[in-house]
């Protein structure tokens, strides 16, 4: 168990036959990295040849357009899996970014090991496909934010889960927007009655509802 984190604790290995993992995963070993916060675990457009497992701290994947413009994909926390999707599609390149939102440490297991472990192991089989399951949900939901709602829902859905904005730049970041959009759509809510300032920042107020 590298850096001491407990692999069948892991999402893609619960459940799975230590008898069949471990030899699998002793001849072809995986690479276990450390990354501190704002480090590049991976870059958009890089070949994808393995798969990631998130043992400790958090990364977001973000995507870049040709202008510069910057959009936060997802934001993971361990214990977790990266690159479910694009490891095995045609194009074989990783189209997003990964980096260190804290410091973090991974668990980077080939491709060809991780084809061997799914086609040996029916747990592991299960898990990576509810893993992909889960993340093309997440996805959905994400588009749907993006295409289908205003601002004003987002950041209500975005207090919802997160219970406050402390900080508007980086809450723009992971919205996706400008700081100024961000804070004419908190200033519309507060005057709405929907949001309120507090100690801990923005705030969703319980008492009155969406105007």
């Amino acid at each position: 168990m590298a850096g001491g984190f407990r692999l069948y604790d892991m999402p893609l290995f619960r459940g799975s036959e230590p008898e069949v993992v471990d030899p699998i995963l002793k001849k072809s070993p995986g690479r276990y990295s450390s990354y501190g916060k704002g480090d590049f675990i991976a870059m958009q457009n890089s070949v994808c040849r393995s798969l990631y497992l998130l043992c400790e701290g958090s990364v977001y994947a973000q995507m870049t357009n040709d202008e510069g413009k910057v959009f936060v994909l997802d934001a993971l926390d361990a214990p977790d899996v990266l690159a479910s999707t694009f490891i095995f599609g045609t194009e074989g390149l990783l189209p997003v970014s990964i980096i260190a939102h804290t410091d973090c440490k991974l668990w980077i297991v080939d491709k060809m090991c991780v084809l061997e472990l799914l086609e040996k192991d029916h747990a592991v089989l299960r898990n990576f496909l509810t893993v992909l399951s889960d993340h093309s949900l997440f996805l959905s939901g994400k588009l749907n934010d993006f295409a289908l709602q205003t601002l004003s829902s987002r950041v209500i859905g975005y207090l919802s889960k997160n219970g406050s904005v402390q900080n508007l730049q980086e809450t723009a970041f992971i919205l996706g927007v400008a700081r100024p959009s961000l804070s004419r759509a908190i200033a519309q809510l507060i005057e709405q009655g929907v949001v309120r300032k507090s100690g801990s920042g923005y705030v969703l107020n319980r008492c009155r509802g969406v105007k």
